[in-house]
């Protein structure tokens, strides 16, 4: 071989050479950059989601903090009668709470507070820290609120305050302010994970002033001014403050002493209070990257050893990638599936062809406990649940929890008998545990199972058995104990009838497929029809007739109930121009109206619309509310019914006497008619003793009515002897199957407007 040859070939071999490395180092280039984009995509996500938690325990924290106040400020009403009673009412709830502090002012700012085991102060909002008083004074306004975080004079400790309205009878009497330590949200911030990574979340002002930190920062860490820390200057450190003067969360990384961070910073909505996040992967990314620059000046036998390290570090990441990926297939609170981890597991059940069965288990009440025990023990009685569900679970079976209270499960067994016997040894043993050891507080539940052999319809899904599992649940919801309820042909039909009412609502407004019947009502004084109620029917182009009671629920659920009504009054409004056109005396109409509807903000003036486009006068239709409606707010009802009145309409109170009614009802709104419900009627087949109490209640309705010149009309008359107890007690009107069902409006018309 020549030497020309020899060194033609080994400028060849120089050049492959050459040629590997630099593919090596483009490769070891890319994986590094892919390694780097891996690790931070997924610290991202986590310190997202980890600031999204404290964020929540903070919330829920101050939530409940002033919530303790609200409660506390229903005794204001003890400022007027009996002020030593509110004082000592203060300084026990000083005592025992975790106030640092506890004051009330009332509306001319004067008042007292109470600290610890001292005694009720006087004091007045010009004594006070003027932040606390510019809050206890907005608080006087109506306006609950959190201060920002001040230094006491004197004290050295940093503080912020609740305050809340105290409300006696609609109007505010005064406020009630509390202070907190820091450190209640300094223990929240204290438990960052152990994941093996170094840094901390604190909460910091848009400005950047840190306000609290957590205990592993109290000695070093963070400068008063995050902008003052090494790190944090340059330009990360201008687009964390351009996010924090805009209100918006920023994820940026910063570099101090060769040493790289992640910051996320994420709005509290309160007072310009951000949570920042601050975290390092230095032990996990440090050698990798030294590995890459090394990788650069080694020779083909080190870049491939290089190589070698490379792919053990990328496995390594990979790996760590995998576990955080993990804990986002989990509950964070119990540590069970999540519902997306959970769905897959069913769905692998499906594809493997294998019978099952879902279930979906609920807690009653549970935001009463929330609320009565607070969230620690309500937190507590979740895990308990999740111990007991997966102590009765066998294997292949899996359960998650979704929402705050809901479990599904997954059970590997289709048999009824058994599957409601599991299931009861769970609700049992649930139902065992304690809420408290000072009250005797039953834990009750209830389950609703779909078992994939008996689907009605077509092959199971996830999203199927989920829909069925629900439909189940929510039957098994109307019992008062546990409870545990299956799905089958009833709510098969059920679910089929709302998936059917739900899409062709629309199409059956826009056909008219929706008609008005109109049942009279009859004058006990005269026997003639006074009037008469508008109520709809579904009739669709096929013949078939669809109830109220069976779409009117869907409606109100969908909020299609809206459009419907208002569909109601036109139909009403342009019955009455037919009569008005044929020269008949027209007969005045009621129409029920929803609860979404009478709170739309240009519901008056729609409705007026409507009376404009027929010339009908707005006295001959009485608009008819529920009376559920009046238990929510009186004061905006009564200035929506004023505005009614003034247009002319009348306003009646529909089915009084069903649910929460009161005498005091009565006298609160501006009501111009009541409709008795036909409970009334009813329970005049009970016992004789049971019949007078009964008759005297209704006589004194009817009396207090008459007296507040509220005109009435008796619903569910089916009987003379119905009518002649109305005329004996002097009821205004009667309707009811006695006199006529519910007919078409053309039926009406022939039947009762002759001339």
């Amino acid at each position: 071989m020549s030497e020309r040859v020899l060194k033609r070939q080994m400028r060849g071999m120089t050049v492959v050479a050459v040629l590997l490395c630099l593919a090596v180092l483009l490769a070891g280039w890319w994986a590094a950059s892919a390694l780097r984009n891996m690790l931070q995509q997924a610290l991202q996500s986590q310190m997202e989601t980890e600031t999204a938690r404290y964020r929540l325990d903070i919330e829920r924290r101050m939530e409940v903090d002033q919530q303790t106040l609200r409660t506390l400020s229903g005794f204001a009403a003890l400022w007027e009668t009996d002020p030593q009673a509110l004082q000592h009412g203060l300084e026990a709830a000083a005592q025992q709470g975790d106030y640092t502090w506890l004051g009330y002012f009332d509306t001319s700012g004067e008042g007292f507070y109470a600290a610890g085991e001292q005694g009720a102060q006087p004091t007045s909002l010009q004594e006070i820290d003027g932040q606390v008083a510019a809050l206890a004074r907005n608080a006087l306004q109506g306006q609950s609120g959190v201060s920002r975080i001040y230094t006491p004079e004197g004290s050295g400790y940093n503080r912020f305050a609740y305050a809340v309205p105290a409300v006696v009878d609609g109007k505010v009497v005064g406020a009630v302010a509390a202070g907190c330590s820091v450190e209640a949200f300094a223990g929240i911030l204290d438990t960052l994970p152990d994941s093996g990574r170094q840094g901390a979340i604190c909460l910091i002002s848009d400005s950047g002033k840190v306000l609290v930190r957590p205990q592993s920062l109290a000695a070093g860490g963070l400068a008063g001014n995050v902008f003052e820390t090494p790190g944090f200057g340059g330009e990360n450190g201008e687009a964390l403050r351009s996010a924090l003067l805009a209100g918006e969360s920023c994820f940026v990384q910063l570099k101090d002493n060769n040493v790289e961070y992640w910051a996320f910073a994420a709005p509290m909505g309160v007072n310009g209070w951000y949570l920042l996040n601050v975290q390092t992967a230095q032990n996990v990314s440090n050698g990798i990257y030294s590995l890459m620059s090394f990788s650069r000046w080694l020779t083909v036998a080190a870049l491939l050893a290089v190589l070698a390290l490379i792919w053990g570090g990328y496995r390594a990441i990979y790996k760590r990638s995998a576990e955080i990926i993990q804990r986002s297939c989990y509950d964070p609170l119990t540590g069970a599936y999540n519902l997306p981890r959970f769905e897959d597991e069913v769905r692998a059940v499906l594809q493997a062809g294998r019978p099952y069965s879902l279930a979906a288990l609920n807690v009653r009440q549970f935001k009463f406990i929330n609320e009565i025990f607070g969230r620690a023990q309500a937190d507590t009685l979740l895990c308990r649940i999740k111990q007991v569900i997966e102590a009765g679970l066998r294997p292949g079976e899996c359960f998650c929890r979704s929402g705050q209270d809901l479990f599904y499960i997954l059970f590997l067994e289709t048999g009824r008998a058994a599957l409601k016997e599991r299931i009861q040894n769970m609700m049992d043993e649930v139902g065992r545990y304690a809420m408290s050891k000072n009250r005797d507080y039953q834990l009750l539940l209830y389950c609703g199972v779909a078992v994939s052999t008996e689907f009605l319809d077509s092959e199971p899904t996830v999203q199927k058995g989920l829909t069925h599992v629900g439909f189940a649940l929510h039957t098994a919801r109307q019992s008062i104990k546990h409870s545990i309820w299956f799905y089958d042909t009833r709510l098969h039909e059920d679910e089929k009838l709302v998936n059917y009412v739900e899409s062709r609502m629309r199409q059956a407004l826009s056909d008219g497929e929706f008609t008005m019947y109109l049942q009279p009502k009859v004058s006990l004084a005269t026997g003639k029809v006074a009037g008469a109620e508008a109520l709809v029917r579904w009739i669709t182009a096929e013949g078939k007739t669809i109830y109220p009671g069976q779409f009117i629920p869907v409606f109100e659920d969908n909020g299609f109930c809206v459009e419907l009504d208002l569909y109601m009054v036109e139909e009403a409004c342009k019955q009455i121009a037919a009569w008005q056109k044929a020269g008949k005396t027209p007969l005045p109409l009621s129409v029920n109206q929803s609860k979404l509807l009478f709170f739309e903000a240009d519901y008056v003036e729609r409705l007026q619309a409507i009376l404009a486009r027929y010339g009908v006068p707005a006295h001959m239709i009485t608009l008819e509310i529920l009376e559920g409606l009046a238990m929510e707010n009186r004061e905006e009802l009564n200035e929506k019914i004023d505005r009614l009145h003034a247009v002319g309409f009348s306003v009646s109170m529909d089915d009084f006497g069903s649910g929460y009614s009161s005498l005091n009802t009565l006298a609160a709104l501006h009501i111009d008619e009541l409709k008795l419900d036909r409970v009334f009627l009813l329970q005049q087949s009970g016992t004789g003793e049971e019949r007078g109490r009964q008759k005297v209640i209704l006589k004194e309705i009817l009396h207090m009515a008459r007296e507040l010149s509220i005109s009435t009309v008796a619903e569910g008359v089916e009987t003379a002897a119905d009518e002649a107890l109305l005329k004996e007690l002097g009821c205004g009107l009667g309707q009811g199957y006695y006199y006529s069902r519910p007919i078409p409006a053309g039926e009406f018309t022939e039947k009762y407007l002759r001339g």
